[in-house]
């Protein structure tokens, strides 16, 4: 029992240590091109993220954390943002291997559950224009629906500042009215998070 105690007080302490040696780097994100910012500043207090013994997550790598935030890089198109004041964890594709903005082909947001799969997204889908989506994963197939709500048509993230999209999570979980689409994701993507599709 005096050895069990012992070993929580240890695993106590880590835990709470490594949370103070996380500064606050001052970096502020105004737009999401700024986790740019945070990657060149490239502090990391804790390396750790789950992967879930998923291969694709495996690739992965923390290239910036402080007490503010984390950020994930699969090494491809894709970045993981947590923002830990928010409890909140974001995927951000870019349609360029170097992250940067392309006129008229927007970012794909994608907002994550605890598991890093993705439950809401601002994306096309194999739509001409950009949609607001419901993710769902039920007995094996992904469910998928698109928001029918005039303000969530044509979103261009790449635009909104970081607040307008804090702003915007709240009425995509909670607003929007979806309709169920027939054209799914491919069930691979039931245990695969989907933004880590078209890594090379």
């Amino acid at each position: 029992m005096l050895k069990y105690s012992l070993l929580l007080f240890f695993i106590f302490t880590c835990t709470n240590k490594k949370e103070i040696e996380c500064k606050d780097q001052g970096i502020k994100i105004e737009y999401l091109t700024d986790i740019d910012k945070l990657v060149k500043n490239g502090y990391i207090c804790d390396k750790y993220f789950d992967d879930f013994g998923i291969d694709e997550l495996k690739r992965c790598k923390v290239v910036f954390s402080d007490s503010n935030y984390k950020v994930l890089y699969n090494g491809f198109r894709s970045r993981v943002l947590f923002d830990k004041k928010e409890n909140l964890k974001l995927a951000i594709n870019s349609i360029s291997p170097d992250f940067k903005p392309v006129k008229n082909r927007p970012f794909t947001l994608f907002i994550l559950n605890n598991k890093l799969l993705p439950v809401y997204a601002i994306s096309k889908f194999s739509n001409d224009s950009l949609s607001v989506f419901k993710i769902e994963y039920i007995k094996k197939k992904i469910l998928l629906s698109e928001a029918i709500n005039r303000e969530s048509k044509n979103i261009n993230v790449n635009k909104l500042t970081y607040q307008e999209i804090l702003s915007l999570i709240p009425k995509i979980k909670n607003e929007f009215k979806y309709k169920p689409r027939k054209t799914s994701l491919d069930d691979f993507f039931y245990d695969v998070p989907y933004w880590t599709e078209g890594r090379e």
